[in-house]
């Protein structure tokens, strides 16, 4: 009889280390498929972050050329035939076009406010280029040959406030969906 309870006991310390060692693995296999799933969640959160990155900077790409060809828009003389009216315009408005197409790019990146703060930007550049329009036509009745930035014009100004808000409410909202108002990012 002792015989039969020794190997009762060691078939049973047997069968509780097998299920020791199985409870173990079973464990261990969660802890590492939970641990796989986190760092491909990861991955995927990298990787649109640098998407919405690319946009956001394509946008003030495409927004820094619209202040370049704006400054060429304003050396601009109104009512003279000589002046390149004709062309700086038009041009200024492409830059414009292609504010538009990266804001395009932003609103597929998101998020809605910061899309929207883009739309918000684009829309303040061709109302700044429609001021000065108005102004190279000699709109304001003032002397024929004055170049557009010398201009008295509380419209152009209004709208020049309006694009350099639109561009710092744009830059805060993508810096805070990019994280650089973190803490730890100051």
């Amino acid at each position: 009889m002792a015989e039969q309870g020794i190997a009762l006991i060691g078939a049973g310390s047997a069968l509780a280390g097998v299920l020791v060692t199985g409870v173990f693995t079973l464990l261990k296999g969660r802890q590492d498929r939970l641990d796989k799933q986190m760092d491909r969640d990861e991955q995927r959160r990298n990787m649109h972050r640098e998407a919405r990155k690319g946009a956001y900077a394509s946008l003030l790409a495409a927004y820094y050329e619209v202040e370049r060809k704006m400054g060429e828009v304003a050396k601009v003389r109104s009512g003279v035939a000589s002046e390149p009216v004709a062309l700086e315009l038009p041009i200024a408005e492409a830059a414009i076009v292609a504010i538009g197409e990266a804001a395009s790019a932003v609103a597929l990146e998101g998020p809605v406010d910061v899309a929207a703060e883009a739309q918000r930007l684009y829309r303040a550049c061709f109302n700044l280029l429609a001021a000065y329009a108005v102004l190279a036509n000699g709109g304001t009745g003032d002397e024929v040959g004055t170049r557009l930035w010398a201009y008295e014009s509380p419209e152009r100004d209004a709208r020049q406030e309006e694009v350099k808000r639109s561009r710092l409410a744009f830059l805060e909202s993508a810096r805070a969906v990019l994280g650089g108002n973190d803490p730890g990012l100051r």
